[in-house]
């Protein structure tokens, strides 16, 4: 049977069905009841159920095993796989180490750049009334505002946004979605985080605008299971929306909860886990602006861009900014908007520098699938084109305790652990690196291009970069080399 004949019946199911598998089996539900309830097989609901981190495994307590966490604990000690009662990040970097929690203290916020755009109402003094988010213009002058601001998605793609709502735009299906990506999965960031519990409007206003421009009737907010504050937060914000008439009569919001998946940052996966189903990703073209959820066009736009279009709308302006996570060895963790282009020791010195008695080797920037600098790299500069593998801009920085084999084995546990299995190369290949990379650094190189070349989705094609980096800058802890020479 061909691939699209098959998604046309697992989405079928899905419409069909009277909930979905993955929130019957959060609320408690068995698998016997589940599948007699939504039309999913047996098999269907067990490949569900054992997907998602939160949906099995521990049900006491959670540790969080995010790469600031993950050191914090261990220290030097290398883990190979993370226990059953720990999960990947909680967005809680800046008080590792962490656990998965309703509560917790504010995220502490800084600007870096005189006037704000993305934490103009996050700081002291800020008071801005939520319902001046929601004027907006028609759909037309909304795309021309974007698109003169060049704004670029700050989910790590740095896709133009203007050009991805234009071709959803251009859909002539009736039905269209608009979802908000708030599944930062990338330990150590936390922006996202930030936004949805204490700006939640400005996403939604950035969602309505979207859908305006669009001609879209449905929008999602798809939230980290994580993440239980905002998920409330933003639920709040919505009933708030529509009771105060912020919110078009003809464009529905809803929020949808993770239920613990790396891989549904990814947009196709994202689309995949709201149907309901495992988060595989999808091969591309077509793109989700022409068919994503539901086969219907579908805009997925990470929460950072969205909380930048009403202030583009209002001030005519463009946002040169980006939001940082910064957590680990550095005085004053927290989250930073500064300018695109900051080097990052720049930044690293506005959180206050390593705290005394410690030196810094190394940062983990962008996540696991991101870069690691050594400390001779600092200088380098924050930016999309000069730094492949920002992401979300987290930045965990590593002091000389830690070692390069620790934080490859950390990168090695993390890939094998959160392949969405989709495609053999990632599926089989992650979990081998750690045993390639015993055997010799050929061997694990020869790896690392199968990942690059064979993989279905940028998760398999973006793991080796990290590896790449420490092999250049540590190859001689990692193999037992001389510096510069080859095992």
């Amino acid at each position: 049977m061909s691939r699209p004949i098959l998604e046309w019946a697992r989405r079928r199911a899905h419409l069909e069905s009277t909930s979905s598998p993955i929130e019957a089996l959060r609320d408690g539900q068995s698998v016997d009841e589940v599948e007699a309830r939504t039309g999913f097989s047996r098999a269907a609901v067990l490949g569900v159920q054992t997907f998602y981190d939160l949906l099995h495994g521990g049900q006491g307590l959670r540790l969080c095993d995010g790469t600031a966490c993950h050191f914090t604990r261990h220290a030097d000690h290398p883990v190979a796989m993370p226990r059953p009662d720990t999960v990947r990040c909680v967005g809680r970097c800046y008080e590792a180490p962490a656990v998965l929690a309703d509560g917790d203290f504010p995220i502490p916020r800084f600007a870096l750049t005189p006037e704000p755009a993305l934490f103009r109402n996050l700081l002291g003094g800020a008071n801005t009334d939520p319902a001046s988010y929601y004027a907006l213009p028609d759909g037309a002058t909304i795309l021309d505002a974007v698109e003169v601001s060049g704004l670029r998605g700050r989910g790590g793609s740095g896709y133009p946004t203007a050009a991805k709502w234009r071709s959803a735009a251009a859909q002539s299906d009736p039905e269209k979605f608009v979802v908000a990506n708030g599944d930062e999965g990338d330990p150590g960031s936390f922006v996202d985080r930030l936004l949805l519990e204490d700006d939640p409007h400005a996403v939604l206003a950035g969602m309505s605008a979207c859908a305006k421009a669009i001609r879209a009737r449905r929008g999602i907010v798809y939230v980290r299971g994580e993440y239980p504050r905002a998920v409330e937060v933003v639920r709040n914000a919505i009933a708030e929306a529509r009771s105060s008439g912020w919110l078009p009569r003809d464009f529905t919001v809803e929020v949808h909860r993770g239920a613990g998946s790396y891989v549904c940052g990814e947009e196709t996966a994202m689309l995949r886990a709201i149907e309901g189903l495992r988060a595989e990703a999808s091969p591309k073209p077509p793109y989700p602006a022409e068919r994503g959820l539901f086969g219907r066009p579908t805009i997925v736009q990470n929460v950072e861009t969205l909380a930048l279009v009403p202030w583009i709308l209002t001030t005519g302006g463009t946002p040169s900014t980006k939001a940082f996570s910064i957590s680990g060895a550095v005085c004053r963790p927290g989250a930073y908007e500064a300018e695109l282009g900051i080097s990052l020791r720049e930044l690293l010195g506005a959180a206050g520098g390593p705290p005394p008695g410690r030196s810094w080797k190394m940062a983990v920037v962008g996540g696991p699938m991101g870069r690691v600098l050594p400390a001779d790299d600092f200088g380098v500069r924050l930016a999309y084109e000069s730094t492949p593998g920002l992401g979300h801009g987290g930045v965990v920085v590593l002091d000389t305790t830690v070692s390069a084999r620790a934080v490859a084995e950390h990168l090695f546990a993390f890939a094998a652990s959160e392949s969405c299995g989709a495609c053999t190369p990632c599926r089989a290949g992650t979990r081998q690196l750690s045993a390639a990379a015993r055997e010799s650094r050929t061997a694990l190189e020869r790896l690392l291009a199968t990942l690059e070349i064979g993989s279905m989705c940028a998760f398999g094609t973006s793991v080796p970069r990290p590896i790449h980096d420490l092999i250049r800058a540590f190859g001689h802890e990692l193999f037992e080399e001389t510096p510069g020479g080859s095992s």
